[in-house]
């Protein structure tokens, strides 16, 4: 999906225009997704800042959510996490893939079993809702087994508020 897209991050200038801009089509806006990426891979000021111009656009706005690693979760500390929260981000959406550490390293996730569940428990314990995403055939026949008891486990070990999976499947072979 981002393969021809290079991460950057935007200038705050310009996050407060386009904050403006739909301020002016979108008077009741009530959710407000963070776009575009990984919007947790910012530092805890700007995340707040960023949250903070929200509601002041946006006086009805209830939910803010992102896309976030668990990598990127716990790199913010308990209270940033908290503050956070308190200022309107509910919810993260997570592409765990796998619980299984050999296809994570496989794929160059940048993430294990353990830092998927540390993450996810310290954002959670921050009171952030967590939807998460689980990659099925991502094992092929080879991993299927490991693959599956081993997503389940950190599927329990972190008991997101939301569960979800996508089937990977390869119609022409993996070399096309």
């Amino acid at each position: 999906m981002y393969s021809k897209k290079k991460f950057r991050v935007k200038p705050m200038e310009d996050i407060r225009k386009e904050i403006e801009k739909a301020k002016e089509h979108y008077s009741d806006v009530k959710k407000v997704f963070l776009a575009d990426g990984n919007a947790m891979v910012l530092s805890f000021n700007k995340l707040k800042e960023i949250i903070d111009m929200l509601n002041e656009a946006f006086p009805k706005l209830s939910r803010i959510s992102a896309y976030a690693l668990p990598k990127d979760l716990s790199s913010k500390s308990p209270e940033e996490l908290k503050i956070l929260h308190d200022s309107g981000l509910k919810l993260v959406y997570v592409g765990i893939e796998s619980g299984d550490d050999e296809l994570l390293r496989l794929i160059d996730k940048s993430e294990t079993f353990n830092s998927t569940v540390d993450g996810l428990k310290k954002s959670q314990d921050a009171g952030i809702k967590s939807s998460v995403m689980i990659l099925t055939g991502l094992g092929g026949k080879k991993y299927s087994e490991q693959h599956a008891i081993n997503s389940a486990m950190v599927l329990n070990a972190i008991q997101p508020h939301y569960a979800s999976t996508l089937v990977l499947s390869f119609p022409y072979g993996e070399d096309h």
